[in-house]
């Protein structure tokens, strides 16, 4: 059963990743790849929007914290989107990944100054 679906919309210097449905460990590998399969080396930043995202679990919370470090191991960034009303924003808080990933409410906000 696939507990998530993710859209990809590919920008000139941004990736959009929206993930729907839940992310827990028995789908975090597969997402972890299809992610980073797709951010090639002109991307300046991965926008993860994850506002219908329903569940996340500690192993998403892990593989945000490690995407992020990929990322800027890269000199590439991640920002998440998440709105108000998102599930999983509490969990997002509680694990204090606010403090190591922008969290924005909207995609736009997140493209920032790339847009």
């Amino acid at each position: 059963m696939n507990l998530a679906h993710i859209d990809f919309e590919e920008l000139p210097r941004a990736l959009i990743v929206r993930v729907k449905g839940e992310i827990d460990l028995s789908n975090v590998d597969d997402i972890r790849n299809e992610v980073t399969a797709r951010v090639a080396s002109n991307i300046a930043r991965v926008v993860l929007d994850l506002s219908a995202t329903t569940y996340l679990d500690s192993s998403g919370i892990r593989l945000l914290f490690d995407l992020a470090e990929r990322l800027q191991a890269r000199r590439q960034q991640l920002a998440l989107v998440v709105t108000d009303q998102a599930l999983v924003r509490r969990v997002i808080l509680l694990t204090k990944l606010d403090d190591e990933v922008p969290l924005h409410t909207t995609v736009e906000s997140a493209l920032g100054d790339l847009a």
